[in-house]
């Protein structure tokens, strides 16, 4: 019997990790399960989080899952067959990454053999999804025309802006499953797939992407070319209001545009998860150790943000 893949995928904040998070503590289980991790850039706060939890890791970092790494993601996916013989693989890319660029790594020949595609699904923020595709259009309309199922997040802080959200992504992907619902009241099997066969193949004509063949590079531009990273060592305590205070500064001096911010800090409580999105900070208490702050967007200035922040 071949494993499944479940990809999850989702742009920069949308809510990939708290899914992937739900699915692996309510529906998986760790002796049958293997999650392979790509993040972009030099953070990666995911990994940690999901072994606590028993379950396999197998991560890919400083890229993204595309032409560049599709060698290396193509061997993790053979070496996690060869060594746990899972039941399922969950994928979570990086959140610039292109589902079209992992669903053909996914069906390389090699691969085809003994694992099989069985759900693509796209988390999309009701806040940003036009933002999103208003200034990152090809990578986030990958991200949802690719998707056999689209899960929208922050529906229930933002109720005024879910049908706006889904007009704008069903027009984009009116085959693609919808769920609309509260998180707390989702269905997960029917989110899975529930007993339906797995994706389909990708064909021409349903599919804008061309495939890479002969080491020909198969999308037009890759996460490295249109995304920064800039990862800050912060070992000093710092407070709520002193991130509040930084971030602030960088969106108004524009060192760049910062699309997401991960890391852990120390601060005078403790150990916190820093989870940053624009015009939107959260502080989580966590046991991971602090003292790197990790900042995604475009034309980042790394000395410029280092003054704002206060690297040491």
């Amino acid at each position: 019997m071949k494993t499944d893949i479940y990809i999850i995928s989702g742009f920069l904040g949308a809510g990939k990790t708290t899914l992937i998070d739900r699915l692996l503590r309510e529906r998986f289980d760790p002796r049958e399960t293997v999650v392979i991790e790509n993040d972009f850039g030099e953070v990666s706060l995911d990994t940690s989080l999901i072994r606590s939890g028993g379950f396999a890791v197998k991560e890919l970092s400083a890229g993204c899952i595309c032409c560049s790494l599709s060698g290396d993601f193509q061997a993790a996916i053979l070496e996690v067959l060869r060594e746990f013989s899972p039941k399922q693989i969950l994928i979570e890319p990086s959140g610039v990454g292109k589902l079209s660029d992992i669903e053909s790594a996914c069906r390389s020949p090699k691969i085809a053999d003994t694992a099989r595609i069985r759900r693509r699904i796209t988390v999309a923020d009701v806040v940003r999804c036009r933002m999103y595709l208003d200034n990152f259009g090809e990578f986030y309309e990958d991200q949802i025309q690719h998707a056999d199922a689209i899960l929208l997040s922050r529906t229930e802080q933002n109720p005024d802006q879910v049908e706006r959200a889904k007009t704008l992504l069903t027009a984009m992907a009116p085959k693609a499953q919808l769920f609309a619902q509260a998180w707390e009241s989702l269905d997960l099997s029917a989110l899975l797939g529930g007993s339906a066969a797995p994706a389909a193949d990708c064909h021409e004509e349903c599919c804008r992407h061309r495939h890479p063949h002969d080491g020909e590079c198969g999308h037009d531009h890759s996460a490295q070319e249109a995304f920064d990273t800039v990862t800050l060592s912060l070992s000093r305590t710092v407070t709520r209001q002193e991130l509040e205070a930084a971030f602030r500064a960088a969106e108004a001096d524009r060192p760049g545009s910062i699309l997401r911010a991960k890391g852990v800090v120390s601060t005078p409580k403790g150990p916190a998860m820093v989870q940053y999105l624009p015009g939107e900070l959260n502080l989580t208490p966590c046991n991971l150790q602090p003292g790197s702050l990790c900042l995604i967007g475009s034309g980042l200035r790394e000395q410029e943000l280092k003054r704002i922040f206060g690297k040491e």
